[in-house]
């Protein structure tokens, strides 16, 4: 797997993430424990800081990019981000799930336990209050999310991290 230093600053990954040998991580990127990162991610510290937390999940062929040091991307705590998303400059609180396909772009601030549906768009500059799921282009608020939806949330990162985990195991 690509891990490329950039301009003196070298990712830090926790020794028990899983970042796919497909995968390319560059400069100020920091990936919390039993997070993973699957097959064909771009995550590029190259700008600014990428700062993913624990038990999250970064899916296939998703392009997550720190546009400048004023506009980082912080991820938080068991996220699941979907296949082929784009993350530019960008919060993402603890507990929230980011739809196949979403854009979410630069200022964009995503709640904890939000819920951006696949294929949205959150404008620059937009706010996703805490356990709203939104949806569109431009994303717009669809509903109010239960206690059940987002326990359902961290449920699901904790599997996907169990699983990573064991696939890291197989590979070493």
């Amino acid at each position: 797997m690509p891990i490329l230093e950039f301009q003196g600053k070298q990712p830090r990954i926790d020794k028990n993430a899983f970042v796919s040998p497909q995968a390319t991580i560059i400069g100020d990127v920091e990936i919390g424990e039993f997070s993973s990162v699957w097959p064909g991610c771009v995550i590029r510290g190259d700008f600014g800081k990428v700062q993913i937390g624990s038990y999250t999940n970064i899916q296939d062929g998703t392009i997550i990019h720190a546009r400048s040091e004023s506009a980082p991307v912080i991820i938080g705590n068991f996220v699941s981000v979907g296949s082929n998303v784009v993350m530019h400059g960008c919060y993402c609180g603890d507990v929230a799930v980011i739809g196949d396909g979403a854009i979410i772009f630069e200022g964009a601030t995503i709640g904890e336990g939000a819920l951006v549906a696949s294929g949205s768009i959150v404008a620059q500059n937009t706010v996703v209050p805490p356990r709203t799921s939104v949806a569109g282009a431009p994303a717009a608020q669809v509903r109010v999310l239960s206690r059940e939806d987002i326990t359902r949330f961290k449920e699901n990162a904790e599997l996907i991290a169990r699983v990573f985990n064991k696939l890291k195991k197989w590979t070493t």
